[in-house]
């Protein structure tokens, strides 16, 4: 075998009592794309950190081109030829595509005039099936271009190897077969990938080799040839059996159950920023789906909900009764209970505790505060136990900053939070996204229980696979307009995916 590009070499990292890397060996030929494939909190992206430079090594060796290097920093990383992407956008929004790539640069960057940078930044986006529009600002395009932008940025300055961490958490459908496209292209160029995913799909349709990792070690490296679904998930998860669909995703049972007479959840004619007329309904004792790519009011439509006070024109009503006008505490008092699309940044105070994170959005509740406005902080504290107990949330205690736990123990924590006081409406937007394969079962199986229990949920998702698993019927979204809805027996993946894209 030809000698690796790189090599990571008995490398170990731990943070406070937490061993993230154990002795860790892996290696990487050139021109392939390797799948480093593992559920939440395996280290996946710690092992990658390092390489790139943003986190020291307790021990261990990293060598690039056979030779022994010392990465202290991404500079280091960029300068023998390593760039990463990450799963959270490091553009800065108010800047356009070519000054976002620009930034931060050396030598050409400051040299040669901004044409000439530009025409380089068409050269590669050309070659790689990389376009995207160079001036307009960051804030205002998709998920997708803001990836495109991150790829070519790393290829300007240079990396001949390019690590992707979970580069698929906001794509759809369309987005996704265009970045395999790129990836294919990079590779006959001599690029070499790294692709970070939980995603066994992904895997499968995209790598030439993968790596699984479990607890901080490595458990397997196999070739193209030796992947299955079930080998995978058998490595993932050694002690536990999980039943998986063709798309590599959880296969949970959906039941025939009663719908409540009356919705519990009513969009009528609604309008608001964002927002044309809508009008749909959710019973209880069913799950609906609303199906939209990024950007097409998904988002304002989740707040809004939760957040009426912004309606210029139609109604919502919970159980019957009118909820214009109502603040979120109101909304939440009636019963409907909200889990965000952006955990980290708008699900949870990151330095605040799980105690004190499980008491928001339940401050208007007497138990949990006094009629003086003081925290019942035992009764708080016994919620937050029976939580993580509840929903298996890998913590030492609640006393835990929430911003210390994985994004998977994180997610738990927050949907066990929408449920301690018991809703029977549940706006949950994106909720399974980052998220390995066991975390999204445990999920999915949370969803169909509310269901079965009489709830009505209304799933917010990018993730169109997921959403015909789980619902009864679907809403599309375009637009910030209705441009489909779909009962389960009509549910056809091309034809919702075209109604997405304004098809």
């Amino acid at each position: 075998m030809t000698r690796p590009l790189v090599e990571l070499r008995a490398v170990s990292k731990q943070f406070g009592t937490v061993r993230a890397l154990d002795g860790v060996d892996f290696s990487v030929q050139r021109c392939e794309i390797r799948g480093l494939l593992g559920e939440n909190g395996a280290g996946k992206s710690t092992l990658m950190k390092v390489l790139y430079g943003l986190y020291a090594p307790d021990s261990g060796e990293v060598r690039v081109d056979g030779e022994p290097v010392h990465i202290a920093s991404p500079r280091d990383s960029i300068d023998l030829g390593i760039g990463m992407v990450h799963q959270v956008s490091t553009l800065v929004p108010e800047f356009n595509a070519v000054e976002n790539i620009m930034m931060g640069g050396e030598g050409d960057s400051f040299t040669l005039p901004v044409a000439a940078v530009e025409r380089r930044i068409r050269e590669l986006s050309d070659d790689f099936g990389l376009e995207f529009p160079l001036d307009a600002k960051v804030k205002g395009v998709s998920a997708g271009v803001k990836q495109k932008i991150e790829i070519v940025r790393a290829l300007y300055r240079g990396a001949r190897l390019l690590i992707l961490d979970e580069p698929t958490t906001s794509l759809v459908e369309s987005e996704f077969v265009q970045l395999l496209e790129s990836l294919k292209r990079l590779v006959t160029r001599g690029v070499t990938v790294i692709f970070i995913t939980h995603k066994m799909r992904e895997v499968m349709e995209a790598c030439d080799s993968v790596t699984v990792m479990r607890k901080g070690r490595v458990q397997s490296s196999l070739g193209r040839g030796e992947m299955t679904k079930e080998r995978l998930v058998k490595l993932m998860f050694l002690e536990r059996d999980i039943d998986i669909t063709d798309s590599a995703l959880p296969n949970v049972t959906v039941k025939p159950t009663k719908r409540s007479a009356r919705p519990l959840l009513e969009l009528d004619t609604v309008g608001a920023p964002g927002l044309h007329d809508l009008s749909f309904h959710v019973h209880g004792g069913e799950i609906v789906g609303v199906a939209a790519v990024s950007g097409n009011g998904e988002r304002e439509l989740a707040e809004i909900i939760v957040h009426p006070r912004n309606i210029t024109s139609g109604e919502i009503r919970v159980d019957g009764a009118s909820v214009n006008g109502l603040s979120t505490l109101d909304v939440f008092a009636w019963g409907v209970a909200f889990t965000p699309e952006d955990r980290v940044h708008e699900g949870v105070l990151n330095d605040g505790s799980i105690v004190e994170n499980t008491l928001l959005g339940h401050h208007g509740e007497a138990r949990f505060v006094s009629h003086r406005g003081f925290v019942r902080w035992n009764a708080v504290r016994q919620a937050t136990r029976s939580v993580i107990s509840e929903y298996n949330v890998d913590t030492p205690d609640e006393t835990l900053a929430i911003r210390r736990l994985s994004g998977g123990n994180m997610q738990k924590s927050i949907i066990g939070r929408a449920f301690v006081s018991d809703p029977r409406v549940l706006v949950t937007h994106n909720p399974t996204s980052g998220l390995d394969i066991s975390t999204v079962e445990f999920i999915f199986e949370r969803l169909v229980r509310m269901r079965t229990e009489g709830g009505a949920v209304l799933w917010i998702s990018e993730d169109l696979d997921e959403l015909m698993i789980l619902s009864d019927r679907i809403v599309v979204l375009h637009g910030g307009s209705i441009a489909g809805e779909f009962d389960r027996d009509r549910f056809d993946k091309v034809a919702i995916g075209l109604k997405m894209i304004g098809g």
